[in-house]
């Protein structure tokens, strides 16, 4: 239920800045793809490490789901 409101909210943000304010919701997807495009870069330039440290969260993940699917 706190899921569908907050998506509700966002929908809304987003469709009044549409409506209302479409140059501040261009800058803003803007500057998003900026902050993406070096997120990413950084990502390649260590994608080993950052790779490893994916699996072994999964596993964590898998492991904990895994111990609470036999508690319950």
């Amino acid at each position: 239920m706190t899921w569908m409101i907050l998506m509700g909210l966002l929908a809304l943000i987003i469709g009044g800045l549409l409506v209302f304010s479409p140059q501040k919701l261009q800058k803003m997807s803007d500057d998003l793809n900026r902050m993406v495009t070096r997120i990413d870069e950084q990502v390649i330039k260590y994608r080993v490490g950052v790779g490893v440290s994916l699996i072994l969260a999964a596993i964590f993940l898998f492991f904990y789901a895994y111990m609470m699917g036999r508690k319950g």
